[in-house]
């Protein structure tokens, strides 16, 4: 569960003890820890997981950063319904559409991370994948989307975005939604992973297989192809060339922003040691200043390893050339 959520009701931020508490003051609670004292409470454990599990559910926005975001200090003790500035719609939209879920709960990146903490950064940054697959819901804003057609789809910034690409591999339930706030699809399906006609869309979109876009599981495994899955996305700085992907690849390492494009090598070193893969180090485009034998971003990838590969029974390639072996080639600067 994220550090702080937005309450949809009342539209201020809860840290993660003002939850228990807020949960606490519940008649939910009240209605359990009357049955808590009966004897069947022990039958009822599961019907008390549940009821405690849907109460702290909460709902996830994926969006593209624009303009004037309201941060976490922007948001006024008496909640974000009190402000009537242009400046708030997004955050607001959002958790009434939460709301009209039945998400008490809602987790929004420009104003529940506290960016002048580092320490709450990094966190959030470390745990950014698990929160996404956590939620019950996302919800993906297509600012650019004025249309329900593929091409409007296909056309959007949000694809063009480092951290969105994440955001839509961690997330087990997402419905789209438009510039005016309205569902991209008709469909009565809740769950737009599971609309086919979508599901070919976010293909064609992102270059990633429908098998990986309805649920994916970090790993190492197959690391060139991810990296290309990232190649045309761009981020505002740019350590998160690196950071954005930590959570894909089911790792993280320290968050550092000033390092550059040393947090792409640090990344890279970390996938090869793990895997051995030394076809990553076959490369076109701007070498790192950590070390020239490194690529300085995943724009550096081509669509095939010079190494030779054998296929695997997933149709996959996998590289016969091993790290061990390229360290014996390569010199380290």
């Amino acid at each position: 569960m994220p550090l702080r959520l937005l309450n949809t009701e009342d539209g201020k931020i809860y840290s993660r003890p003002a939850l228990i508490t807020k949960f606490e003051e519940s008649r939910t609670f009240c209605s359990l820890l009357t049955l808590t004292t009966t004897r069947s409470a022990l039958k009822q454990q599961q019907y008390i997981f549940e009821v405690v599990k849907n109460f702290f559910a909460y709902a996830m926005l994926s969006h593209r950063w624009e303009g004037d975001e309201p941060g976490f200090r922007d948001i006024p003790q008496e909640g974000i319904y009190t402000l009537s500035t242009s400046r708030f719609d997004k955050v607001r939209n959002f958790c009434r559409k939460a709301r009209n879920r039945r998400f008490h709960w809602a987790w929004i990146d420009t104003c529940c991370i506290d960016q002048r903490s580092s320490a709450e950064v990094q966190k959030s940054i470390s745990s950014m994948f698990s929160w996404y697959r956590g939620s019950a819901l996302t919800i993906i804003y297509l600012s650019d989307v004025v249309e329900s057609s593929d091409q409007a789809l296909l056309l959007s910034q949000w694809f063009r975005r480092g951290w969105t690409l994440q955001e839509l591999l961690a997330a087990k339930v997402i419905r789209l939604y438009k510039k005016d706030w309205t569902p991209f699809s008709q469909s009565s399906t809740f769950n737009h992973k599971n609309v086919a006609e979508i599901l070919v869309a976010l293909e064609s979109a992102t270059g990633i297989q429908k098998s990986y876009l309805k649920f994916y599981c970090p790993s190492v495994e197959h690391p060139r192809m991810k990296l290309r899955w990232a190649r045309d996305r761009v981020t505002k700085e740019k350590e998160d060339e690196a950071y954005c992907l930590m959570g894909i690849f089911g790792f993280t390492m320290s968050v550092t922003y000033g390092e550059g494009d040393h947090a792409f090598s640090r990344l890279l070193m970390e996938i090869m040691k793990r895997t051995g893969d030394a076809t990553l180090l076959d490369w076109i485009g701007h070498p790192s200043t950590l070390n020239s034998c490194l690529p300085s971003s995943p724009r550096c990838f081509s669509d095939a390893p010079f190494a030779i590969t054998e296929m695997t029974f997933d149709g996959l390639p996998r590289p016969v050339l091993s790290f061990a072996s390229a360290a014996k080639l390569v010199p380290s600067s």
